[in-house]
């Protein structure tokens, strides 16, 4: 990439929604140095000789489970001095033998350039990061269950609210400027 904040969305949408085989091979092995790191929640790729191969392998797969891949990036952050990009990702996948219709799933992508070994003047991944939040994953595998595990996330966000409360109770962890406005 010359200018990775203009061309990661065409890349991007070249990795997981190209439409033909030999379009995501291009991309994967334009993008990525062959030796990069790729992490995702339900893969890890290390860094290493033909790491590159195996990343390839995982956007196949990737295809393979979905005919068909909705892919919006609404926003690109560029890091020039650190030679990173943060890519905010919608996708709409639906599994390729399922009747639910696909929910969005939200993600950040970390990556890390590096300069290319063939070309000083192309940038190319280093390493891959993908990060979701628990829903965006059900909406990835199983759509109907996004309100279940979003109730979840709220259950837990009372459930630890309680705990904070008990623990101030307690003496455990208490806000000292609490007691100062009561009495004022």
């Amino acid at each position: 990439m010359q200018d990775p904040a203009r061309e990661i969305v065409d890349i991007i949408i070249n990795l997981t929604a190209a439409l033909d085989p030999d379009t995501q091979k291009a991309a994967v092995e334009t993008a990525y140095a062959p030796d990069a790191a790729f992490r995702h929640p339900f893969c890890l790729v290390p860094a290493g000789p033909h790491s590159r191969d195996a990343i390839l392998g995982i956007y196949q797969a990737y295809r393979v489970l979905s005919p068909k891949i909705v892919i919006q990036v609404p926003s690109v952050t560029y890091d020039a001095d650190k030679d990173e990009l943060f890519v905010e990702v919608v996708q709409y996948f639906q599994l390729r033998c399922s009747p639910i219709n696909p929910a969005p799933a939200r993600l950040l992508v970390h990556l890390k350039l590096r300069r290319s070994d063939e070309d000083s003047n192309l940038h190319v991944i280093a390493e891959h990061d993908d990060f979701y939040h628990p829903d965006a994953l059900a909406a990835l595998l199983f759509p109907p269950l996004v309100p279940v595990v979003r109730g979840l996330l709220r259950v837990s966000a009372m459930a630890t609210n309680m705990q904070s409360r008990l623990g101030a109770f307690l003496g455990v962890w208490k806000v000292q400027g609490d007691e100062a406005k009561k009495t004022s």
